[in-house]
């Protein structure tokens, strides 16, 4: 039988930072929130019964916040022999930074925290000279290894932990950049092939559960999210080269994108390319955060649900044309551009403005070459620029939108716009996390206020928040293409491109991935109005560099420098 997957291991421990004693309990601080469990040395009694509880945050008066925990109990429960004795929890895990301990003394018992998750093995790495995108980077890769648990999960610490796809399609690109994704998606997208009904459409979390919402939408494609059975293999052959990956899944690809088609397909003209059912069937601009309702998320269904189609389709193009799919290329080419047509033709005035504007409407027809000319999309980016401009740069976007938006706004002539964004310490944005004092990424924007204190209530979603959840940290994608300006043009990177963005102030960044042929980099910095790039190109490959000046060149193996003026 064959061996599939990266089993679950330890990889790290963390001692506390701190201990208090509140009441009959002490407060363990990690300093670090992850997945995992705790090892106790513990001397006690026979008949002793110690109780670990397990929280991610702590309520202003320093007890654990189980608020968002759900039915989970997140606690774990020891009774003691005699003597000196190491425990620690077997066939589970939790997701915590603190933890309270309960039946012995400080002075009896010495706690370490212990991260698991899959066998994966770190194959990238972004720094830059802003400290505070470092801790960014740090906090997407520690979010990552946190819920790469065996499958894709959404959160560690809830009662869910469930393979959510939504998450794994938007950050796909960033885990491959980030982690040698090959056993662990490998094996993951086994059961989505599995998963799949014979309608077409995919669960909204695999292996399929049947909790809540999920379970009120199994029958049908649900945009962004069964968008993982095309985006996620797309992701793992642009990172590794791997034609196999594509072949296989190939058949629920085209089921899944035949099952949105369908589903688009009920109104007249060019409304039969538009995804104009009830929100409630979908998840839309989920936790967008310029709106406060889950509903008012699941109301923008018609354009996220439009864009996926249009996506889903022209992916699906490209990789009928890798596998010489001729006339399954033509077809979907054409479905793709029909879409975007239809969400050009009745969303927009035809010149780059959205008759309703939010951010995630502008940034997926800019990102996804939806409109029809350059000209347009340059307007339309400016549009989105200024809209960014007017909610003081603060994010305006769900899932759908997040990993896209500095993209479209640095590719079309707004990068000042995008770093704006990318630096904006005021909530909602990633770096206000940051300054929070994250050390993962958050579900919501706003999972906590200058106090400290998580500010969500009655929106719909059950006070649904984690704060250790990778989606958001799709951006890290975003760290590599263009602040350190390294991407693959080729699958596997056979061919890829040096291309550092400027902007933000920065005045250096680094970015390392690991190849099918070797290390590949690219190293940059500026001095005295001076450019300097170092790119390291493996063997068999080849390396488009362009500098700020604009000045390209073709780079064949090795180790090359170049410099440029940047007055």
């Amino acid at each position: 039988m064959a061996d599939y997957g990266a089993d679950v291991k330890e990889h790290e421990t963390f001692a506390p930072v701190s201990c208090k004693k509140l009441g009959n309990a002490l407060i363990y601080d990690f300093g670090q929130n992850f997945a995992g469990v705790v090892r106790l040395t513990v001397t006690g009694k026979r008949g002793q019964k110690i109780t670990i509880r397990h929280s991610e945050v702590l309520n202003p008066d320093g007890t654990l916040n189980t608020a968002f925990l759900r039915t989970a109990k997140a606690t774990a429960t020891y009774i003691c022999k005699e003597g000196r004795q190491t425990w620690s929890p077997r066939l589970t895990y939790m997701g915590f930074r603190y933890i309270s301990v309960e039946g012995v003394r400080e002075e009896d018992v010495q706690v370490t925290g212990v991260m698991l998750y899959s066998d994966i093995q770190q194959t990238g790495s972004f720094r830059c000279s802003n400290e505070m995108l470092n801790r960014l980077q740090e906090n997407i890769v520690r979010s990552a290894k946190s819920n790469f648990m065996d499958i894709p999960t959404d959160c560690p610490q809830r009662d869910e932990r469930m393979g959510w796809t939504g998450d794994i399609a938007v950050f796909a690109p960033t885990a491959a950049f980030n982690f040698d994704m090959n056993r662990f998606l490998d094996k993951w997208l086994l059961d989505v092939q599995a998963e799949q009904l014979p309608t077409g459409g995919l669960p909204n979390t695999v292996p399929v559960q049947g909790y809540g919402f999920p379970a009120t939408m199994p029958k049908m494609a649900v945009a962004w999210w069964g968008d993982a059975c095309v985006r996620v293999p797309w992701a793992q052959y642009m990172a590794r080269g791997d034609v196999g990956v594509l072949r296989r899944m190939y058949p629920t690809m085209k089921k899944y994108v035949n099952a949105c088609r369908f589903w688009c397909g009920f109104g007249f003209g060019k409304h039969r390319y538009l995804w104009e059912m009830p929100g409630t069937l979908g998840f839309g601009d989920w936790v967008a955060p310029d709106v406060p309702q889950m509903s008012q998320w699941q109301g923008r269904i018609k354009w996220t649900g439009t864009a996926s189609l249009c996506n889903t389709s022209a992916l699906l193009a490209k990789i009928a044309d890798i596998l010489g799919e001729t006339q399954d290329a033509k077809h979907y080419r054409l479905l793709s551009e029909k879409t975007a047509d239809a969400y050009c033709s009745l969303l927009t005035d035809g010149n780059g403005k959205l008759l309703e504007e939010f951010q995630t409407a502008y940034v997926l027809p800019i990102y996804l070459n939806m409109f029809p000319t350059q000209q347009i999309r340059e307007k339309a980016a400016a549009n989105l620029a200024a809209l960014a401009k007017r909610n003081d740069w603060c994010i305006g976007t769900g899932f759908p939108g997040t990993p896209y938006i500095l993209f479209a706004l640095c590719d079309n002539g707004q990068v000042d716009a995008a770093y704006h964004m990318l630096l904006n310490t005021k909530c909602p944005s990633w770096l206000y996390e940051v300054k929070a004092g994250a050390t993962t990424i958050w579900e919501r924007w706003d999972g906590l206020d200058e106090n400290g204190v998580c500010p969500i209530g009655d929106d719909g979603t059950d006070k649904m928040i984690s704060y250790n959840h990778y989606a958001s940290g799709a951006v890290g994608d975003f760290l590599y293409r263009r602040s350190a300006g390294i991407e693959p043009t080729e699958a596997g990177y056979k061919a890829f491109r040096g291309k550092p963005i400027l902007g933000g102030g920065l005045t250096s960044a680094f970015a390392k991935v690991r190849t099918p042929y070797g290390d590949a980099s690219v190293q940059w910095e500026t001095a005295a109005d001076t450019f300097t790039v170092t790119v390291c190109v493996p063997v068999g490959t080849r390396c488009e560099l362009t500098l700020p000046n604009g000045t390209s060149q073709i780079l064949a193996s090795g180790t090359h420098t170049a410099t440029c003026s940047i007055r």
